[in-house]
């Protein structure tokens, strides 16, 4: 089951290139969770051999951080295209996770505290 995007989802190696206009988000920082999420649903999906390529791929990265994002990212966008349709629709689900994240919607552990003290 997907959900509707609050995104205007892209292919990762495209949204990764582009900067961010706010400076408030570093892609390439975002890239970790992204290869988890997908390494992990790989892995559940019983696609153990395309999870440990993809784990391989990102170890063995060298370059400048926006480099290796791009890397990744163009990884994420190849395994998409040779999985069946709906873990293709998981693994956009996970990519459009990434591309809405606002930091500014973040709940801080000193927001979360604080809710907690007042409840």
């Amino acid at each position: 089951m997907t959900f509707d995007c609050k995104a205007n989802l892209k292919p990762m190696q495209d949204w990764v290139k582009e900067k961010d206009p706010e400076g408030k988000v570093c892609k390439p920082c975002m890239m970790g969770p992204v290869v988890q999420w997908y390494r992990d649903e790989l892995k559940e999906q019983g696609q153990q051999e395309i999870a440990e390529d993809l784990e391989k791929t990102v170890t063995n990265l060298e370059g400048n951080e926006e480099e290796v994002a791009l890397t990744i990212a163009q990884e994420l966008d190849t395994i998409k295209e040779s999985v069946d349709e709906p873990l293709r629709e998981r693994l956009k689900d996970f990519d459009c996770a990434i591309q809405a994240f606002n930091p500014d919607d973040a709940i801080t552990t000193e927001d979360q505290a604080t809710a907690e003290k007042n409840t």
